[in-house]
């Protein structure tokens, strides 16, 4: 599974379009989930093993998750898909970033 998604890299012209699950730490005493997502040109660039143009962590409540006992790939997805971007000036959270990210 992976998102599809073109984001450019900052000020660089280029865009990263396949982004894939490739961390996960849990720390169950503090029910924080920490993930990255690591973002390729495409799926044959990261399937011919080129490395990843971008990389992005996500950190976020084990309470997030269906059942935070039994880490599912699809539901770390789901958690990465409803994380906000970050937090505006009023400090509003911001839409998340993957929220109209294509599953492939």
């Amino acid at each position: 599974m992976a998102f599809l998604k073109p984001i450019e890299i900052s000020e660089t012209g280029v865009t990263a379009a396949y982004w894939r699950l490739t961390h996960v730490q849990v720390d169950r005493i503090a029910g924080i989930v920490e993930t990255q997502l690591h973002g390729y040109l495409g799926e044959a660039a990261r399937r011919a093993g080129k490395s990843p143009l971008q990389r992005m962590s996500f950190r976020f409540a084990e309470a997030a998750l269906e059942d935070p006992c039994a880490l599912d790939i699809e539901d770390l997805y789901r958690a990465i898909r409803a994380q906000p971007a970050g937090i505006d000036a009023q400090g509003n959270p911001l839409p998340p970033l993957f929220a109209a990210a294509a599953d492939i």
